[in-house]
């Protein structure tokens, strides 16, 4: 009885290497919405990182033990953002370029180096006072096995983080929050 279910135990683990080293470790996904607010200020909300705790989905309000620092900068190319919560695991974010009002360049690093992903944020005018904001990821894993089969369902767990905080960004750059 035994030795079938650490047979069975250890069939299940060679089956996720063996599922792993067929899954592509690259991965890319995006989410996209319209803001009514000038590009300037859609810019200049993504591209400091101290408004992140604001508007994304990964703040206090979501982990309330996290605990957010900053490097030396906290806006535009090399801003630093760290972070270490309960829910949300212990990572960093930094700025890795810009173009003014039209594109914000990020990498993340989550969980030691399992994933890195690196966000971009374009900023396209619709007319003067709209604009299409779509934050891209893709990254790559870091490990096979595991980390490859929940890199597959990244899309759909972090998508709705990514919904979430752009509704919420797009609430702040209207003026529609209290």
């Amino acid at each position: 009885m035994v030795g079938t279910i650490l047979i069975s135990i250890a069939g299940f683990f060679a089956l996720i290497i063996i599922i792993g080293i067929f899954i592509p470790s690259k991965y890319s996904f995006s989410r996209t919405t319209t803001i009514d607010a000038d590009k300037r200020k859609v810019f200049n909300t993504i591209d400091d990182l101290t408004t992140w705790k604001q508007w994304s989905a990964w703040s206090p309000e979501k982990d309330h033990r996290i605990a957010i620092s900053y490097g030396e900068k906290t806006a535009g190319t090399g801003a630093q953002m760290f972070w270490k919560g309960g829910t949300m695991g212990k990572g960093e974010m930094q700025i890795t370029s810009t173009e003014p009002y039209q594109t914000v360049n990020l990498n993340a690093i989550f969980n030691k180096g399992v994933f890195k992903m690196a966000f971009t944020f374009k900023i396209e005018s619709i007319n003067e006072k709209s604009v299409d904001v779509s934050w891209i990821v893709t990254g790559k894993t870091k490990r096979g096995g595991f980390a490859k089969l929940l890199g597959r369902f990244l899309p759909k767990m972090m998508g709705k983080d990514m919904e979430t905080a752009l509704k919420i960004l797009k609430h702040l750059c209207e003026g529609n929050l209290a």
